[in-house]
């Protein structure tokens, strides 16, 4: 199916945020640093997405008169879809994708107090359902989960493509034991892979314990008190996939939720991002912005600054010797390849491929100097002195 145009309202909502914080996305405050949110800013935003959403879902519910058979059971409700904060950084963040992602807690619960939860164990998963059936369970968790499943249950009931969507569409989240997340993607398939809001949440069912005398780790299964508020941590954290990339999206909330809540979450998300998980914090950061799924972002901060460092700025274009040993002058397309380049390094990368580039350089300039030295005389000037001498000397002719 489809997914529907952003609104025409979205860009007037842009307008009027843009227009009422303008100059104003990175104000100093009492510390004199601009490297801080403005609340005021962010609520704004957050006020003017959860308007326009709530409109466009109103105005498509209106204007449709007959169900659409084609659209999937388990996609999110038009008044409650997903609300992300999209992170820009100035430089590429070198980290390795990873299955795991990793949590920030947040003040409101992204995915709701009422949900139905599936959970995807280890085996056998039979001690896992008979924690979640002990008396010492709370009931309150006890009654978001439905269903426990370990691998190879998965295996053998799960194999067909309409199994495993019946599956997605049966449940509103899925948690998955952290020891069988990266096996989870090849097993469950494109129907969980495609769908972002259903893609299973790793928890930590059965911590490590100390080495014992052999040095070896084993593990165990949590308590049933300490079982429920690993789940309840789940519910209640936003998820950070970072991969080698300069934007990030972030879910931070859902339409239902209050412009004061979307606030608070997404100043608790951006400060963990800052402080934790984005290199050099503050100044690696070139804008944050708030969007539905089919809406425009709404800015919620701006850099001043394009750049992270101040040495990585130069003062006139950047010059390559030739071979003769001056300026070459190169195009702006190959110039702004080279700087892309160079965004993908960190600092001792490029520090070390700047190193190398002058290195040969110099030994570039360096040959162009004739050496009396015959043995330094490169292959071409050898070859060509060979066919010289070869031309002097006049060799007899021997008769037959």
């Amino acid at each position: 199916m489809a997914k529907p145009k952003a609104s025409k309202s979205t860009g007037t909502a842009v307008a009027k945020t843009a227009k009422a914080s303008e100059g104003a996305l990175t104000k100093k405050g009492a510390n004199d640093t601009p490297y801080h949110l403005d609340p005021a800013q962010v609520e704004r935003a957050a006020t003017a997405l959860v308007k326009n959403m709530k409109e466009h879902a109103k105005t498509t519910e209106e204007n449709t008169d007959k169900k659409n058979l084609a659209a999937d059971e388990d996609e999110p409700e038009q008044d409650d879809a997903p609300i992300f904060l999209n992170l820009i950084t100035k430089q590429h963040i070198k980290n390795q994708h990873r299955l795991k992602p990793s949590k920030i807690t947040v003040p409101h619960s992204t995915l709701g107090n009422d949900v139905r939860i599936c959970l995807f164990t280890v085996d056998p998963q039979r001690q896992y359902k008979d924690v979640v059936a002990d008396d010492a369970f709370p009931e309150e968790s006890r009654k978001k989960i439905g269903r426990v499943i370990g691998l190879d249950k998965l295996k053998k009931k799960y194999k067909t493509y309409e199994s495993k969507r019946q599956l997605v569409a049966e449940y509103d989240v899925f948690l998955a034991d952290d020891r069988v997340v990266n096996e989870l993607p090849q097993l469950l398939g494109k129907v969980f892979n495609a769908n972002k809001t259903k893609r299973p949440i790793p928890v930590e069912l059965a911590p490590q314990l100390p080495k014992d005398k052999d040095g070896k780790r084993k593990r165990a299964v949590r308590k049933p008190q300490d079982f429920a508020k690993e789940i309840e941590k789940a519910l209640n954290s936003a998820y950070v996939h970072l991969s080698p990339s300069a934007t990030t999206s972030i879910r931070i909330g859902k339409l239902s939720q209050t412009p004061k809540q979307l606030t608070e979450n997404i100043e608790a998300v951006v400060t963990a991002l800052a402080n934790k998980f984005v290199p050099q914090g503050w100044k690696n950061i070139r804008a944050i912005h708030v969007k539905g799924p089919n809406t425009v972002a709404l800015p919620v901060w701006l850099a001043d600054e394009l750049w992270a460092d101040q040495a990585q700025v130069l003062d006139q274009p950047r010059i390559i010797p030739g071979k003769d040993g001056a300026p070459r002058q190169i195009s702006d397309k190959k110039r702004k390849w080279i700087e892309w380049e160079e965004e993908l390094l960190d600092d001792d990368e490029l520090a070390e491929k700047r190193a190398r580039t002058k290195k040969n350089r110099d030994k570039k300039l360096k040959a162009l100097e004739v050496p009396k030295d015959t043995e330094s005389i490169s292959k071409e000037t050898r070859k060509k002195l060979k066919r010289d001498a070869l031309k002097s000397v006049q060799l007899p002719i021997i008769a037959g």
